[in-house]
């Protein structure tokens, strides 16, 4: 029976980045120390190799690669922009990232898994083609969706981006893909200021859903059920990305919007439903934002239990 793939490694924990910054390491340690203290704690942990130079072409420019070859931080951390910090193993970091995300897709497509959650960090949503921003350098969940269509030869993949700040990076990367539906939800006004709604893409594949600030549970479930369910059946995907960003918890400071745990538990459950019946089951998710470091484990651990349902 193909159950449910873990994927994660430890290098994600030396992606170093200056004391005080959200995105530490510490978001890991509170998600593994939670699902170990959970009924997860037997979940098999997969790791994989970093991708290579030929995955990570298919979301990025040879120049920007190039770019981010050179970097090579030695033992101080140096500053890509006012939010997007290096290390000397971050780069590391970000293409086992990549790796993991691949290895998932491999496994469910060769039968090992039915779905996979992808534990990683550096988070990827806001790197665009040629440019690192909001603590991303590669964007594992755009170069995913590539390497389904150009490497595995599958059309008709969705990307359901949950995370409050909209993912300018994948939209970027797959805004001239007809075969790769973008559908994101997320905070207007709020970093990185963009997925405006008549930010449509070059063949109508793009979806962007900003709300206001405080929008609560009513508004988020409308959302999954009115305008986000319904463009996936219209879409009819072969395989569905996830990348599922926690900052939008009523806790997390790093948003306004009042969204709990159980919002996230229902939209896995819809999307879910809707992969049994257009994918296969198919379906890979990728961690993203979320900065309470007590929410985002416990809405991990329930993201991922949703998905061994």
């Amino acid at each position: 029976m193909r159950k449910t793939a873990l994927y994660y490694n430890d290098v994600f924990l030396e992606h170093l980045v200056p004391i005080g910054h959200p995105e530490n390491k510490n978001r890991m340690r509170f998600i593994l120390d939670k699902i170990k203290k959970s009924d997860l704690k037997d979940l098999k942990i997969n790791s994989a190799k970093p991708a290579n130079y030929n995955i990570l072409r298919l979301g990025h420019s040879d120049k920007y690669l190039n770019w981010l070859d050179k970097l090579k931080p030695g033992e101080e951390i140096i500053k890509i922009d006012q939010d997007t910090f290096m290390s000397k193993k971050s780069l590391h970091a970000a293409k086992i990232g990549v790796g993991c995300v691949i290895g998932a897709i491999d496994s469910i497509l060769e039968m090992q898994n039915k779905n996979a959650f992808c534990l990683i960090r550096p988070p990827g949503h806001h790197a665009e083609r040629e440019k690192a921003m909001g603590f991303c350098f590669l964007n594992n969940i755009a170069i995913g969706a590539k390497y389904l269509k150009e490497i595995k030869q599958i059309d008709k993949i969705a990307i359901v981006d949950f995370d409050v700040h909209h993912g300018n990076g994948t939209q970027n990367i797959l805004w001239n893909d007809p075969d790769c539906l973008f559908i994101s939800i997320h905070q207007s006004k709020l970093f990185p200021f963009t997925g405006l709604e008549n930010e449509t893409g070059k063949k109508n594949n793009v979806l962007n859903i900003p709300v206001n600030a405080n929008s609560n549970s009513f508004e988020f479930r409308y959302i999954v059920d009115k305008i986000v369910i319904p463009r996936l059946r219209e879409f009819k995907p072969n395989f569905l990305l996830i990348s599922a960003g926690f900052d939008g918890e009523k806790n997390d400071q790093m948003s306004q919007t009042q969204w709990v745990e159980s919002d996230f538990i229902y939209l896995t459950k819809k999307l879910k439903s809707l992969a049994k019946k257009y994918c296969d089951n198919r379906i890979v998710s990728c961690l993203e934002g979320g900065y309470h470091l007590e929410k985002l484990a416990s809405c991990c651990v329930s993201h991922i239990k949703t998905l061994m349902e």
